[in-house]
């Protein structure tokens, strides 16, 4: 095949390629496929908008994908903002000069840690089946909260027991340690 044929045809690829582009970019084309792009963009606002009213109407995003990062997040977080919050209602409670209120924060403290251990995976029963189930490395005053759940369970069945401030402070001090152990607040 000789060159000159070989540049006509080139040039004649050229020049087809040429007129395609000047037809798919002419004002004429944009001007009777105006009404199409409309019509797209409106349909794709409207499959939008369902898709953002479906996510929150079922609040698949939510438990789905926003649990996950939570999770990932902390893998120790055994529900902390909640637990931080009925936490400083405790001490709150206990702050006050008098043993009704101490009490009432230590059963606080009792239900909390409780609560904890669930989360944990310990198991379903009670909360002596979850201690007794719990490692002393994740627990390390394991003995004290024991000890302390002793004094919970004491205070719970006789509404008149006779609390000092000194057993109130061990007792909410070792849920406290126990929490601090497992990275809650």
């Amino acid at each position: 095949m000789p060159t000159s044929t070989l540049t006509i045809a080139s040039s004649d690829i050229t020049k087809s390629a040429r007129d395609v582009f000047n037809f798919l970019v002419s004002g004429k084309l944009q001007h009777d496929i105006l009404l199409i792009k409309i019509l797209f963009i409106i349909f794709s606002v409207f499959c939008l908008a369902g898709i953002i009213y479906l996510y929150k109407k079922t609040g698949y995003l939510h438990l789905d994908q926003l649990e996950t990062w939570d999770n990932l997040k902390n893998f120790k977080d055994y529900g902390a903002s909640k637990a931080q919050k009925q936490w400083k209602k405790i001490k709150q409670n206990f702050e006050k000069n008098d043993p009704v209120y101490w009490k009432v924060a230590l059963l606080e403290a009792e239900k909390l840690m409780d609560e904890i251990l669930v989360r944990m995976g310990l198991g379903p029963g009670t909360m002596d089946e979850r201690l007794a189930r719990a490692d002393v490395n994740e627990i390390p005053n394991l003995q004290d909260v024991i000890r302390a759940r002793g004094l919970c369970q004491d205070i719970a069945k006789d509404p008149d027991y006779r609390l000092n401030k000194e057993n109130a402070e061990a007792t909410l001090g070792a849920f406290e340690k126990a929490l601090l152990s497992l990275q809650v607040f």
